[in-house]
């Protein structure tokens, strides 16, 4: 008798094809504890895009590969990057600080930029680091998502840096 199959599709996020959000966690988790070890900052990011509820099914499926393509072909190939939710991505960066996730945001937003997408699809972002941000992962990816909130609060495009952890 077999058992139950898992196939590549139930951990894949159905239109880009990149690990879903319980992938991210997973590997996250996994990510921090070695960064516990190692004494190495991790970061995250999360990606929205913005006024995405507001775009037609079709082009919220091409905003969405659109996105995923830039933001992979961006970052490094040691990088993690998961659809999360729809129109939310999340990048996971080994081995950086701070202002390197910042410096890794303002990237893949000046790429979006000039991606033949740029006319429709627009991001923002939020970043979160461990240790300074939060010290385990649901609480670095909860400090990301809200970052991400808080950016796009601001208006399309930008980038915000979670608060850290002492102040909370």
């Amino acid at each position: 008798m077999r058992g139950p199959e898992t196939s590549a599709d139930s951990i894949t996020e159905a239109i880009t094809g990149l690990p879903d959000g319980r992938v991210f966690t997973v590997m996250l988790e996994r990510k921090v504890a070695l960064a516990r070890r190692t004494l190495k900052p991790v970061s995250v990011i999360f990606f929205e895009i913005d006024e995405f509820d507001s775009f037609a099914p079709y082009i919220r499926e091409h905003a969405m590969r659109a996105t995923s393509r830039v933001i992979t072909n961006t970052l490094r190939e040691s990088d993690t990057v998961c659809g999360i939710s729809a129109g939310t991505l999340g990048a996971l960066l080994d081995d950086t600080s701070e202002a390197g996730a910042i410096w890794a945001a303002n990237r893949i937003r000046q790429a979006n930029a000039e991606a033949p997408s740029r006319d429709v699809v627009s991001l923002s972002a939020g970043v979160a680091c461990y240790p300074i941000h939060a010290m385990d992962g649901e609480d670095l990816i909860d400090a990301a998502r809200a970052a991400c909130q808080r950016a796009a609060e601001h208006g399309p495009g930008r980038i915000q840096v979670a608060t850290n952890v002492d102040s909370l």
